[in-house]
């Protein structure tokens, strides 16, 4: 039996790090690194944990995956192939590269944000022997006849500093008129926009069109690692899928799900998230790690993840799943384990630890996860508020071309109090192809307040250049263009009580007594 296990605060002699594609300027300066803690080769597969640590001063956006809005999914990803040496096998998620033309559907790269001090843990597993697989969107290598890679390299690509801030910066539309093309990222401001209100945390995640000018390919940067010293089987093959025979959910009587490394981390991972949470929410989504199903409606809708019939079922094998969290199901019949695969980043399917099943439209964790309901919404209504204000970084856009006066595209413009409702619909009527999936066509609606068009309110004394820390939208009763100071403020949306504030800065934050609310800088 072939296995290796690697431990490698212990071995890290084997480990190179290296970033490339610096600018001269900082060639001394900190970068990203990877660091490998765990290395698995087994007969059949390769399980490996690293931890991507940023002691830059500033933020590092770093690739994670590719999105089609088709899809809705937010999966993570990358590709397999082996360099140029003949040696290598190299796992790379890189932005910049030649496409394959995939056709016309738009195809995004996902960042996510870390910041300065902070790192993340991800992990990779895939079968054995490996294969060539080309990155979503990209070329591969051409054939090599290799039989076993004797060195392992893990290869990311990110950016550097206030990613989101450079591209709003460098997105204008032409003179006096809106662009034909809504979908072009040179000119369309409101395609980029409403392309990204579909994530969960706009602070720590972005989407980014492949082949996006704004983003130069010269200013990717890369972390990397190599392992030296090892023995992995490689074959070349072209073909990923296989069929498997699907066991059925009819019969399970109970099902556990095990979140790892908790629903925190699952459901809530971005810090923007966690501050909408108290100290307690925190600790209690920490500790609170499985949950049983028993009734029988929640066991059917588990039924939608897997197939469940006995008819055999298109998988497919080989393709490297990258994760940082996971959720470890297991599905009881006459009292035992029956059925166990595992649900990667809330959208992908392991079975048997080595068959893929990924599909459009793919249900959520949170369904089945009651003690979340409530928290869910109160995120679903601050991502509203975060959406509020990037349509508000392009209000003077579509005021000059209403107005006919170019001269206002270098203002920054706030909507009339009186009318702000009225003045923010009128350029998004509709999201169009957007409103699908996981996308929010309304985000002037709270979630969780009932009925109503409308659930929140404008302070009339925020203006463009009034203090970062100065409300500038907030939650209130149902209602049209309504505006004013804390006497409009409810606390009555959210169970439990409070409510989400936008600051002029785009901070949203989550209020709970009158204390906090009074604390606020109203004028």
């Amino acid at each position: 039996m072939y296995k290796h296990t690697f431990i490698f605060a212990a071995l890290f002699s084997f480990v190179i790090s290296a970033a490339s594609a610096q600018d001269k300027s900082d060639e001394h300066a900190t970068v990203p690194t990877i660091t490998i803690t765990k290395l698995d080769i087994g007969d059949k597969a390769l399980n490996l944990t690293y931890e991507i640590g940023n002691d830059c001063d500033d933020d590092a956006w770093i690739l994670v995956g590719w999105y089609k809005f088709s899809d809705s999914i937010f999966g993570m990803g990358a590709g397999v192939l082996i360099s140029e040496d003949g040696h290598t096998l190299t796992i790379r998620a890189r932005f910049n590269g030649p496409t394959t033309g995939i056709g016309f559907e738009p195809l995004y790269g996902r960042f996510v944000r870390l910041r300065p001090g902070d790192s993340q843990t991800e992990s990779i597993f895939m079968t054995i022997p490996a294969y060539p697989i080309p990155q979503f969107g990209h070329v591969g290598q051409q054939e090599q006849v290799i039989e076993h890679a004797t060195r392992l390299a893990i290869e990311l690509g990110y950016y550097r500093g206030s990613l989101p801030e450079r591209i709003l910066k460098t997105l204008k539309p032409p003179e006096n008129v809106f662009p034909e093309d809504p979908n072009d990222p040179l000119v369309s401001p409101d395609a980029f926009s409403m392309c990204n209100e579909c994530l969960n945390s706009r602070d720590d995640e972005l989407l980014i069109l492949e082949g996006c000018q704004e983003v130069k390919s010269e200013e990717e940067r890369v972390i990397r690692t190599v392992i030296e010293n090892l023995s992995i089987p490689y074959e070349e093959k072209r073909n990923h899928t296989t069929r498997i025979k699907s066991p059925g959910l009819a019969s399970y009587e109970k099902i556990e799900i095990q979140y790892r490394p908790s629903i925190l981390e699952f459901f809530f991972p971005y810090g923007s998230q966690q501050s909408l949470l108290s100290p307690d929410e925190i600790g209690y989504l920490q500790s609170d790690k499985t949950i049983v199903l028993n009734d029988r409606q929640d066991i059917h809708t588990v039924a939608d993840y897997i197939p469940n019939t006995r008819a055999p079922t298109t998988v497919i094998v080989g393709i490297p799943v990258r994760y940082r969290s996971h959720a470890e199901v297991v599905c009881y019949s006459e009292g035992k384990p029956f059925l166990s695969f595992s649900i990667c980043n809330d959208d992908e399917i392991v079975i048997e630890g080595k068959y893929l099943i990924s599909f459009e439209g793919f249900p959520s964790l949170k369904k089945l996860t009651p003690q979340i309901r409530a928290i869910d919404l109160r995120m679903h209504c601050a991502a509203n508020l975060k959406n509020q204000w990037y349509r508000l970084r392009f209000y003077n856009l579509h005021e000059a071309l209403r107005q006919n006066d170019p001269t206002i595209r270098k203002k920054t413009l706030y909507p009339g109090p009186t009318d702000w409702c009225d003045d923010m619909l009128r350029p998004y009527p509709a999201l169009g192809g957007f409103a699908q999936g996981k996308c929010d066509a309304e985000p002037h609606i709270c979630p969780s307040a009932g009925k109503g068009k409308n659930h929140y309110a404008m302070n009339p004394n925020c203006r463009p250049d009034s203090l970062p820390d100065m409300v500038l939208l907030f939650e209130t009763k149902a209602g049209w263009n309504q505006q004013g100071g804390p006497e409009l403020f409810t606390f009555d949306n959210h169970d439990p009580k409070g409510g989400c504030v936008l600051l002029n800065d785009g901070t949203v934050k989550f209020i709970r007594t009158k204390e906090e609310l009074q604390q606020l800088r109203w004028k």
